[in-house]
């Protein structure tokens, strides 16, 4: 049995719902990038503390690159996730999901 278009507007508004909570953690995920980015600090700033400076920096960049990739990823899921909603919308608009053996 096919779904109501309700039961149909429900699944598909949950997708919109995640998409946007991925779309906004990936917004999320690029400002503490640019938090991480402001924590790195030069030979000057570290006086005696200058055994840590390069381990400092690579972990600053390390974690700065890691958090750029993982608001490029939460965003392509958000995407996508949005992509299968419209689809299937237009999918069930156009009448492709009522042949019998695709329910």
């Amino acid at each position: 049995m096919s779904p109501t278009p309700q039961e149909l507007q429900v699944a598909t508004g949950a997708l919109r719902n995640e998409a946007r909570t991925w779309t906004a953690e990936a917004d999320t995920m690029g400002g503490l990038k640019t938090k991480i980015d402001g924590l790195e600090f030069g030979r000057v700033d570290a006086g005696i503390f200058q055994a840590i400076v390069d381990k400092h920096a690579d972990l600053v960049h390390k974690l700065s690159g890691l958090c750029q990739e993982g608001s490029q990823r939460f965003e392509e899921v958000g995407s996508t996730l949005q992509i299968c909603a419209d689809t299937y919308d237009a999918e069930d608009a156009a009448g492709k999901h009522t042949f019998e053996t695709l329910w």
